[in-house]
C-alpha cells in the first residue's frame, strides 16, 4: 500500500499531462485559420506636435487561443504540478532515508 498510492498518483499525473497536449493537439487541429491582411491602417495626423513611429513585422501571423488550448494547457500544468510534487515527495523520503541510516 505504501508504494501503490505514490505510483497511482505518478500515472494521474502523467494523464494528466498526457491529456494536455492531447487537447491542445486536437484543438489546434479542428481550430479555423484566420488570416489577417493588414487593413488596419494607422491613423495619421498632418502637423501633429507629438509624433513617433513603431513598426511591428510579423512573419506568422498572431496566436489564437480557443477554450480548447485554455483546457489543455490546463491539464498540462497540473499534471506537470503533480507528477513534480511526486517527485520532490519521492526525493525528500530518499534523502530522509540516507541522513537517518
Amino acid at each position: 500500500m505504501r508504494r501503490a498510492l505514490p505510483c497511482a498518483v505518478a500515472v494521474t499525473g502523467a494523464a494528466l499531462a498526457v491529456a494536455g497536449i492531447t487537447v491542445l493537439w486536437w484543438t489546434n487541429t479542428q481550430a479555423p485559420t484566420v488570416t489577417h491582411d493588414g487593413s488596419h491602417a494607422p491613423l495619421l495626423l498632418a502637423g501633429s506636435a507629438h509624433e513617433s513611429t513603431l513598426t511591428v513585422t510579423s512573419d506568422g501571423g498572431s496566436v489564437l487561443w480557443d477554450p480548447g488550448h485554455l483546457v489543455g494547457a490546463g491539464l498540462l500544468v497540473a499534471g506537470a504540478l503533480v507528477l513534480a510534487a511526486v517527485g520532490g515527495w519521492a526525493l525528500g523520503r530518499r534523502s530522509a532515508r540516507r541522513g537517518t541510516a
